[in-house]
């Protein structure tokens, strides 16, 4: 079929508090060829970690969500899974935010589809120190 991709790059855990964000989202990183973990709301990404019985190879997050925050849910995730990639997403510009560790990804909201995948790409391929 023209413009599918049916690689396999990876599985993402996709944590974004808006919905129609988060389902445009999953639907970029499925037709990239992407394995798509996420929750429906922010509060339940907690319980999805300690019960996802796959490996997780990148944690794609926003920054700022109701329940729990990026840094919190990289912590859980790098508890299970610590050669994690992590890309934070954030309308707010990355001198903005706090240190949010050396060895993660910044893309700044608003971004294309091309972008993403291609900071995804990135990412994905640096080691996780």
């Amino acid at each position: 079929m023209a413009g599918t991709n049916t690689r396999n790059p990876g599985t993402i855990l996709l944590a974004e508090d808006e919905e129609l964000l988060r389902e445009l989202g999953e639907t970029i990183l499925r037709q990239a060829g992407y394995e798509v973990v996420t929750a429906a709301r922010p509060e339940e990404l907690p319980s999805l970690v300690a019960n996802y019985d796959g490996k997780i190879d990148l944690l794609l997050t926003d920054i700022v969500m109701p329940g729990v925050s990026g840094p919190e849910l990289v912590q859980l995730v790098r508890a299970r899974w610590p050669q994690v990639r992590v890309l934070y997403m954030s309308g707010y510009s990355n001198e903005d935010l706090e240190d949010l560790g050396g060895d993660a990804a910044f893309l700044q909201k608003p971004f294309t589809p091309t972008e993403l995948t291609a900071k995804i790409c990135e990412t994905l391929s640096k080691t996780v120190g």
